[in-house]
Order: C-alpha cells, then sequence, then structure tokens
C-alpha cells in the first residue's frame, strides 16, 4: 500500500441508539499498531475551515450534508500522518473505522538540528515562549466552537451539557482571555445520559460534599466554561494559569527541566518534541510540548500532575482518600487504568491558519474528584435535658438490634468519651434512648454546661441497617470531571457584539438569565456528543 494512502476499515456495528442516525456519518480513529483509539484528532472539512475533534475513545461525527457535497475530510493529529478522504467512500449507515499511522519519528536528527542552532531544549522552550506575540494574532479574532462538560462514573458518561459557543477574543496583546466577550449559540443538557444531581453541585471545602483530592479548585468567578478557557497557558502566557506552569511567561522555564526526544512532521512542517518534568516531595508534573523548528510557534501542550506515592505525607492528610467506595478508580481517568494518581491533565492545541498566526484548536481539562454521598442509614441527634438522655432517631430500623451493646454508642462531650449506662428503643419512633452514667466521675455537671447546644458534642455508632450500611456514615467516591472546547470555525474579522448578547460569565451556563442566541445559530456548527463505545 503506498504510503500516503489512507487506510479505512469499515466494519458493519450498528448504532442504533442514536437520534441523529441519517443526518451525520460516524466513524473512530485508531492507531495502526497499537489499534488503540486516538483522541484529539482534527478532522475538518477541507477548504471549508469547518470540523470536529475525535472524543476520548476516537469517535466523531460529520453531517451528512458534506457527503452529499462531496467534500474532502483532512485528519490530522500530531504524532501521525495526515489523511485525506472522500466523503463518497465513508458508509452511511454504518460506523467507519480510519486507521492513522504514525508519522516518521527522528530522534537523532532532532538533536543535530538544535546542536547546529546551538540550543539546549530549555532554551527553544525559551524562545517558543518569546515568540508568541509574533505567532499567535495581536488583532482582534472570532473562533466558534463546540463546548462539553461532563462527568465519568463507571465509564459511562453522566451530566452531560453542550453549547455551541462564539468567542470574541481582543487578540494575544491584550488582556487574558478572561476579558474577551462570549456569545451561546445553543446550550443544552443532554438528557440522553444519566444525571446525577449530587455530583452537579459546585466544589465544597467546607462540608467536604466535594472537592479535588491533594489538590484545591479555585474559582476566581468565572462560569464553567470561564473556568477552562483560563486553564490555556498560552494564551494567558503573561498570567497565572495553573500549577506548576503558573505565569508562562516567568514561571514555566524555572520551574521544570526539558529534554529533547525528537522531532516529526506534521502538516509540511517539523516539530521539536519535548519532554517536560516538575518534582517536589509531594507532586510530579509531567508532560510535552511541541514547538515548529523554524518560527518556534508552539502547536501543543500536553500537561498532567500526578500525586507521588509518598508514605511521609499521608499523615500530614486530613483524609485518607483511599478509603472510598470505588478506590480502583483513584487510578483511572474514567475510561483507561494508570500507574499513577493523576490529579488533572490539560491538552491545548493551536494550529495555523493560512496567514500563519497560530490558533486554539482545543482545549481538554480533565480532573479527579472526591464526592460524599449522604449517608444511606442517618440520624438526628438530640440532647433531652428533660431526663438528661440522648434520642438518636433514626431514618429506618437497624439491624440486630438484640446484638447492639453500649459500647457501640461513642458519645464525646468536648472531646471526652461519656460512660454509657444503658440505652433502650422505642421501635415505633424509631429512636434510641441513650442514658449516660451519671454517677461517673467524667459525666460530672455534663447536662448543666450543655446549654441546649450539641456544637462540642460528637458522635459515632458501630450500627447497621439490614442493608450492611453504617448509622450515619457517608461514603467516599472517586468521580471524573472534562472540560472540552474544540473550534469548529475561524474568523479573522472580529464582529462586534451587542453587550445584551454577552455571556454572562459569572452564572452557570445554564441559568435561565444566560442569553442564548438560538436564532443566530447556523447549520454549520454542530455537536459531537460522545458516542457508546464501539468495540471493534
Amino acid at each position: 500500500m503506498p504510503k500516503n494512502s489512507l487506510l479505512i476499515l469499515i466494519f458493519l456495528i450498528s448504532i442504533s441508539c442514536l437520534s441523529q442516525e441519517g443526518e451525520y456519518l460516524f466513524g473512530k480513529v485508531i492507531d495502526s499498531s497499537q489499534h488503540d483509539p486516538i483522541p484529539f484528532v482534527s478532522i475538518r472539512v477541507k477548504d471549508r475551515a469547518l470540523g470536529v475533534i475525535s472524543n476520548i475513545d476516537g469517535t466523531f461525527k460529520i453531517p451528512m450534508r458534506y457527503k452529499v457535497l462531496g467534500e474532502i475530510l483532512e485528519i490530522s493529529c500530531l504524532g501521525y500522518e495526515t489523511k485525506e478522504i472522500n466523503m463518497q467512500d465513508l458508509d452511511d449507515a454504518q460506523s467507519n473505522i480510519v486507521v492513522l499511522r504514525p508519522a516518521a519519528f527522528e530522534l537523532q536528527e532532532a538533536v543535530v538540528s538544535a546542536n547546529i542552532k546551538k540550543l539546549s531544549a530549555r532554551q527553544i522552550v525559551k524562545i517558543a515562549v518569546n515568540s508568541i506575540p509574533q505567532n499567535y494574532p495581536q488583532y482582534n479574532f472570532n473562533i466558534v466552537g463546540y463546548y462539553r462538560d461532563y462527568q465519568v462514573k463507571n465509564s459511562s458518561y453522566i451530566n452531560l451539557n453542550e453549547a455551541i459557543i462564539k468567542v470574541s477574543d481582543e487578540g494575544f496583546g491584550k488582556r487574558n482571555s478572561y476579558y474577551n466577550q462570549h456569545q451561546l449559540l445553543s446550550y443544552d443538557k443532554n438528557l440522553d445520559f444519566d444525571v446525577d444531581d449530587f455530583a452537579k453541585q459546585p466544589y465544597d471545602y467546607d462540608g467536604y460534599d466535594k472537592i479535588v483530592p491533594n489538590a484545591r479548585m479555585i474559582n476566581d468567578g468565572g462560569n464553567e466554561f470561564i473556568m477552562l478557557i483560563m486553564h490555556d497557558a498560552i494564551r494567558n502566557y503573561k498570567e497565572e494559569s495553573f500549577s506548576f506552569v503558573n505565569d508562562m511567561k516567568s514561571d514555566f522555564i524555572d520551574n521544570h527541566s526539558f529534554r529533547l526526544v525528537g522531532k516529526s512532521y506534521y502538516k509540511n512542517e517539523f516539530i521539536y518534541q519535548i519532554e517536560i518534568e516538575f518534582r517536589n516531595d509531594h507532586y510530579l508534573a509531567k508532560g510535552k510540548i511541541f514547538i515548529d523548528t523554524k518560527d518556534f510557534a508552539i502547536f501543543k501542550l500536553d500537561y498532567a500532575v500526578h500525586k507521588l506515592a509518598n508514605p511521609s505525607n499521608r499523615a500530614k492528610e486530613s483524609f485518607d482518600y483511599g478509603i472510598v467506595d470505588n478506590a480502583s478508580e483513584r487510578f483511572s481517568d474514567g475510561f483507561k487504568k494508570m500507574n499513577s494518581e493523576v490529579l488533572y491533565h490539560i491538552h491545548t492545541e493551536y494550529v495555523r491558519d493560512l496567514e500563519g498566526k497560530m490558533f486554539l484548536n482545543y482545549i481538554s481539562f480533565y480532573n479527579k474528584f472526591l464526592i460524599q454521598r449522604p449517608a444511606e442509614f442517618y440520624s438526628k441527634f438530640v440532647i433531652n435535658l428533660n431526663d438528661n438522655s440522648f434520642r438518636i432517631r433514626l431514618n429506618k430500623l437497624p439491624a440486630n438490634l438484640k446484638k447492639i451493646k453500649n459500647n457501640d454508642f461513642k458519645i464525646r462531650y468536648k472531646k471526652v468519651l461519656v460512660p454509657i449506662k444503658d440505652f433502650y428503643f422505642l421501635e415505633d419512633e424509631r429512636t434510641f434512648v441513650v442514658c449516660p452514667d451519671l454517677d461517673s466521675k467524667k459525666a460530672e455537671g455534663l447536662f448543666e454546661n450543655f446549654n441546649y447546644s450539641v456544637s462540642n458534642v460528637t458522635y459515632n455508632y458501630r450500627i447497621r441497617d439490614t442493608e450492611g450500611n453504617k448509622l450515619d456514615e457517608r461514603k467516599w467516591e472517586y468521580l471524573h470531571q472534562y472540560r472540552e472546547f474544540f473550534t469548529q470555525e475561524i474568523r479573522l474579522k472580529s464582529e462586534k457584539i451587542g453587550q445584551s448578547q454577552f455571556m454572562l460569565k459569572n452564572l452557570p451556563l445554564d441559568s435561565p438569565r444566560q442569553p442564548i442566541l438560538n436564532e443566530t445559530m447556523k447549520g454549520d456548527y454542530w455537536k459531537n456528543t460522545p458516542l457508546p463505545t464501539i468495540h471493534n
């Protein structure tokens, strides 16, 4: 087979559960050597500057109308040969499996080339960062793209929200991307996917209902889309972005070590591939940066932060994050297993336009989070000053009532364990009446000092219901969060947006106060909704 020919395997795989069947062509991109799905592949309608990026599982969809028009698809990804395919060759009714070949990778030539220029990997990166003003647009421009945020639970998508968003950017020479203006051209909660309302809530570091383990998600006033684009370290290269890139212009070079690992060919350009690493006692950050060998434009930044498995650090942590229902998800991104605990992973890729400037192609931000679900078996604790007892009212009957003993109740006042004399159970009220031993020295003055408050009282119980749930135990659970934006169209001439049409940055995208301009939505934009996994 000629080297530049496209290898396409058409598998007879039914996609019966998709309501859009007939409106779209479906496909999946896989690697020719390992047959693994390839995420973040650009699938563009050639000469129209329109297209999508493949999903985590390599899937994508393209409107059928472009096949009718006889369009050509350009399929490209850093590290792979760029391919073109006539859409007439794609199957309408089945999923099309597209196989990409890895691009030639030249380690020795890359090192020789850098040596000739007398440049170390660190110097290449420094030149690239300092060249951002020359390689990226300093003028106003618009991009329109497909945004989505979703969570992954048990390898399935949940809480999927989708939008088409227009970004009016003042240019890289102006303020950071928070100050750009944005329009919601469409927004939908996709109810074809499961909804978990508890997992949707904001991060909570007070009640610990929802947290990022071993890290802290700081919201400086932006909604979920603003949070995503503020993690574009290239666009915001003069501003704080995320640990440990921080300010890319001043901190990135100093914080990391760099190693030139090779050079590959991508869309008629040679690209340096440089490995990045940062390490301290608690975290390991690793990634790659892809830089043009001629003008030093940054094509891609791939950056992940890992939690180091250091036993000396565990004593300093407030919680044992390993004690969760689905502990194995600690070493996963929701789709595949990993050898380490990844706290967050950010992919940012730029693409060169016809005028030679670099524009955002996509950004994907992943982070793991923990939730403490409400207890299935729970109680209400009351101090009864009439008979100097504790009342513990349950939501359902306990198991093995006759086997419960005094020492199954651990009640402390000002951290001192209260001795229990006796208890009995009011079955019709589902209530334990627990009587402290008032003759004990530890109980002296106990009820006089309560002042009708339970703020100084802590309690836990070794009592379970018939399903095995421990009383008042809130279980930890790992889930995975993704926020992604994929450019579908670049407009070099910026269009003015009326102030009443601006996205309200401080309000969630699903707020009823958000202006959604459905009337301006045109047929050239579409939502690349994830597909069920295609098994080859």
